[in-house]
């Protein structure tokens, strides 16, 4: 194994320690380039990565000691501490030479929920697909990348995998902070687009509105304030606001696509209650300013304490010419779902958003991949691993 430099960096948490992997736990390549694919997709199911209860950590550790055996000049492991009582997350970034290109693939998913029928991390494999939790969304992706590992020669390339990407996007942020994708001109993030090119999606806007008052018996409603009819007024008006804009923006993405999510009190048909909180979200097409969108429901707002949960702007392509040695003629479609695609755009970089799976099958139960598009996907990400098609 060559010399590389290998650091563990930990943001607001201390340095870890750290185990070298000697060469017997290096295992031969499989020459079956399917069987590699799932091979490598049945470990990563099997690593609890589910957000708000699984360890995304330990799935970090397992792709470091993976990407040691593809001999990468540099690898760099984080560790990010995240808000709101969540535990820690963090990446794990691999380069080889002077990286031009950037592949990215989110490591968690969604809790698993119910109505499956057999255990989400086990994988199941069928004759034309793979079900189990994230084989759409998107440890399908992560999988054939190392499976392309196995067969190319990394070129001027980094591949990086992160974690809170499905409550928070927390991570990529202190990606991008470090640096250490400064060389980067284009990225391709991974998600279930049914191998196709992603190039547009709208933003995302989530907020809590809040009413408190002193409570009491409901035969006092008429002069004790009132904060879940106050919440419910604000529902309707935001409402109307999201009716007025239709309208706004050019197809496939008009409108804002408000919703108004859960209104939760403690009151009852007989008591008044103290608090009342209002979660809602908006969709801003791509062009739109997500904080000027902010503003507007804030104005909406008065009286209430409000906490904006997530602003994320919307994201389109700068220049797909510039993909074409990656996916040829490969279809390209705009995106009805937010990914961190807006976030490496915001930092300057041309990206857009490719990776096996459906979004119909994501985040439900008995979610899978079709095996032939493992095999697509597997092929488009060793071109992007060596720098193009030749």
């Amino acid at each position: 194994m060559k010399n590389f430099t290998r650091v563990r960096e930990s943001l607001h948490s201390k340095f870890w320690g750290h185990k070298e992997i000697s060469r017997k736990e290096i295992c031969p390549i499989d020459l079956n380039p399917t069987s590699t694919v799932l091979d490598h997709l049945e470990s990563l199911v099997a690593l609890d990565t589910r957000n708000g209860s699984g360890d995304e950590m330990v799935c970090v550790r397992y792709l470091e000691n993976t990407l040691l055996r593809f001999s990468p000049d540099s690898l760099y492991v984080g560790q990010v501490k995240r808000s709101r009582g969540k535990a820690d997350s963090g990446y794990v970034l691999a380069i080889w030479g002077q990286p031009d290109t950037l592949l990215n693939v989110h490591i968690d998913t969604v809790p698993s929920g119910e109505g499956w029928t057999a255990d989400p991390l086990d994988l199941v494999r069928l004759d034309d697909r793979v079900i189990g939790l994230g084989t759409s969304d998107i440890k399908g992706a992560a999988a054939c990348i190392l499976a392309a590992l196995e067969t190319v020669t990394p070129k001027n390339v980094a591949v990086l995998f992160s974690g809170d990407e499905e409550h928070g996007s927390e991570v990529m942020p202190a990606v991008i902070k470090s640096g250490r994708l400064s060389a980067v001109k284009r990225a391709v993030v991974c998600e279930p687009t049914s191998c196709r090119v992603g190039r547009a999606h709208r933003g995302m806007l989530a907020i809590t509105a809040e009413y408190t008052g002193p409570g009491g018996h409901s035969s006092l409603s008429d002069i004790t304030p009132r904060p879940l009819l106050e919440a419910a007024r604000l529902a309707a008006r935001v409402g109307n606001y999201a009716d007025t804009h239709l309208d706004f923006g050019t197809a496939p993405f008009k409108g804002l696509c408000v919703n108004i999510g859960e209104i939760e009190s403690d009151g009852a048909y007989n008591v008044i209650p103290t608090t009342a909180k209002l979660w809602l979200s908006l969709r801003p097409p791509p062009g739109d300013d997500v904080r000027l969108r902010e503003a507007e429901i804030f104005a909406l707002a008065e009286g209430a304490d409000l906490d904006t949960i997530v602003a994320f702007e919307p994201f389109a392509t700068k220049d797909m010419d510039a993909f074409r040695d990656i996916f040829g003629e490969t279809e390209s479609v705009d995106l009805p779902y937010w990914t961190e695609a807006a976030m490496l755009s915001a930092a300057g970089v041309n990206t857009v958003v490719y990776g096996p799976g459906n979004l119909e099958q994501a985040h439900k139960p008995n979610e899978y991949v079709e095996t032939s598009q493992l095999q697509t996907a597997t092929a488009v990400y060793a071109a992007a691993l060596q720098g193009g098609r030749s």
